[in-house]
């Protein structure tokens, strides 16, 4: 598979979608997630296996609409993405929870009728490095069932949680479920197989094929703990920001965004020396034999920093965007 320099398939990427009708700057938020998935080594949200798909939107539309405004309270606001792309609505929307976090402290936002968002921690990623804490829930179609249920009913439902600190934010970002939709995918092309206890067939059976749970259901993590959570943010990303409760595949998701400036009730500067120091001794904490202490989301960061420069794609990408083996467009 091809090597690719990050910069050359920024641009090719990007002019691939411009040349779809995609608006320049839809195009480079776009990329953007993609190559931080890549990067991150979360290759079930990265560019070689969702590009595709992303043109397959342009093609039905995705790309016309506008995410806008609709109900602005200042420090609450709802955001239609009015079915157009969810990772660009998602990203708007992170840019001004900042701003309305520095503003009023505390910030809260509902996004409407989106479709996929991608990682959520991406955009929780952003407002933490702006100083504002995040907290964000979304929903999607059905792909997991409720726990001690046959069929799926509730998304994979991701809850989120970033907080500013040195030298990254500290980041909680995880399905519901007990394995993602996309790394699903992933084994299934690959042909490998799943743990126990991750999905059901379409019988409502457990399966450790991930072909045949791709016609079934998901599960939830930790049982009924895993179930009770996933209900939790079905409803608080779908009932409470005017989105389904449980939306048709591809469109009508919701997405929570709750932001706190860090220094809202203590001062920034005791939160980053409560922090600091926190880390400091978490990361003192004696690891057991065979195992590390590491905070969540260092492993993202870590394979960030490990990644260099160049990205190894799919063949199928290259030919989507033209590229040859030297990350050249042909």
């Amino acid at each position: 598979m091809p090597h690719v320099h990050v910069d050359e398939l920024r641009d090719a990427a990007e002019a691939r979608l411009r040349e779809s009708g995609v608006r320049a700057e839809d195009a480079r938020i776009i990329v953007e997630h993609f190559l931080t998935a890549t990067l991150w080594g979360r290759t079930s949200h990265g560019i070689s296996l969702r590009f595709g798909y992303v043109l397959r939107q342009v093609a039905d539309g995705a790309g016309g609409p506008v995410p806008r405004i609709v109900d602005d309270e200042g420090h609450r606001f709802v955001m239609d993405a009015q079915h157009g792309f969810g990772y660009v609505a998602a990203y708007r929307t992170a840019e001004a929870l900042i701003e309305r976090a520095r503003r009023h402290g505390v910030a809260s936002a509902a996004v409407r009728n989106a479709g996929h968002t991608g990682m959520i921690g991406h955009y929780a990623d952003m407002v933490a490095r702006a100083g504002v804490v995040a907290v964000m829930f979304a929903n999607c179609s059905p792909l997991m069932a409720p726990w001690g249920g046959r069929r799926a009913l509730l998304g994979t439902n991701p809850i989120t949680f970033a907080f500013p600190a040195q030298p990254d934010p500290i980041l909680v970002d995880m399905a519901t479920s007990a394995i993602s939709y996309g790394e699903l995918s992933e084994r299934a092309d690959a042909g490998e197989t799943l743990p126990g206890g991750r999905a059901l067939d379409a019988d409502g059976e457990p399966t450790c094929d991930p072909a045949e749970a791709l016609e079934g259901a998901l599960l939830p993590f930790g049982e009924h703990r895993g179930g009770a959570l996933a209900v939790a943010v079905q409803l608080l990303a779908g009932a409470l920001t005017g989105s389904p409760s449980v939306p048709d595949p591809g469109a009508g998701y919701g997405l929570l965004m709750v932001g706190l400036e860090r220094g809202v009730f203590a001062g920034a500067q005791h939160y980053d020396r409560a922090v600091a120091e926190f880390i400091e001794r978490y990361l003192a904490v004696p690891a057991r034999p065979g195992m590390e202490v590491r905070l969540p989301g260092s492993r993202r960061y870590r394979s960030r920093r490990a990644a260099g420069e160049e990205i190894e794609i799919s063949d199928e990408l290259a030919e989507l965007l033209g590229l040859n083996n030297d990350g050249e467009r042909t």
